[in-house]
């Protein structure tokens, strides 16, 4: 009797467990704007995610700054959702109070996962010190420029190899294609997990933080430079480690 009792229990314990790892969630992306071919990706990520991870999406796909700007002004935009995915390019916004508006959105919670040109929107064209802009300090760096589109690579940082973001891809692997993002400051709190390194003969000659997490400010954040091409967002790598970044933006 005990032996069934055990067992019944063992059971139930594996259909809970089996349901929370089965958990669906609700993402929202925001992609669209200048120099990427947006109108692709947002296909690749949201299948290719979905084979990795149970999310169920909603995307929000604007080419132009005008109307993106007016969708993220409303008040409940980012209501209802798990996390917020931004990869587009919105360089030139320079209105400090729409971009707070969005930043506290975050700083009430909301998880972000954020890639490439999200790192060039929101503040180039802002004035003030770039590590001390609203939207710089939501992604934990300041980013200033890229490098020629050649392949990069990525190397994991040893000392984080266990994180749960990166954890089970390769030590070392080579993009592609590429466009290595400048990153001259990681700010307080960021922890820099892959580096990413095109020669000492293409600018930036030294290797750049390229994949990172924060988990400040009451939400948590992973954020990678890279994805301006498509055959690198196809890679296993890529989508392996933004799946993983989901992943461990929304666990609580």
């Amino acid at each position: 009797m005990k032996k069934l009792s055990f067992l019944i229990s063992f059971f139930f314990s594996l259909l809970i467990f089996g349901n929370e790892k089965q958990k669906t969630l609700k993402g929202l992306l925001v992609t669209g704007g200048g120099h990427h071919d947006y109108a692709t990706q947002k296909d690749i990520i949201t299948k290719e995610i979905s084979k990795r991870l149970s999310v169920e999406w909603e995307v929000l796909y604007e080419m132009d700054p005008r109307r993106m700007k007016g969708l993220l002004s409303t008040d409940d935009w980012a209501e209802g959702y798990d996390f917020i995915f931004y990869n587009f390019c919105f360089a030139r916004e320079d209105d400090t109070d729409f971009i707070d508006k969005v930043v506290a959105v975050h700083k009430g919670g909301m998880p972000v996962v954020a890639m490439h040109c999200a790192m060039h929107t929101y503040h180039p064209y802002v004035k003030g010190k770039a590590e001390e802009k609203s939207w710089n300090k939501m992604l934990g760096v300041v980013s200033s420029g890229h490098g020629p589109h050649v392949p990069y690579d990525v190397t994991i940082v040893f000392k984080h190899a266990n994180h749960p973001v990166v954890e089970g891809l390769p030590s070392k692997w080579r993009t592609p294609k590429g466009e290595l993002y400048m990153v001259p400051t990681v700010l307080e709190g960021t922890t820099v997990l892959a580096h990413g390194d095109n020669g000492s003969e293409h600018k930036p000659p030294q290797p750049q933080a390229l994949t990172w997490v924060k988990e400040k400010d009451g939400f948590k954040l992973c954020a990678t430079t890279m994805g301006h091409h498509n055959e690198t967002v196809e890679t296993k790598e890529f989508l392996d480690m933004v799946a993983n970044g989901i992943a461990w933006v929304t666990r609580k």
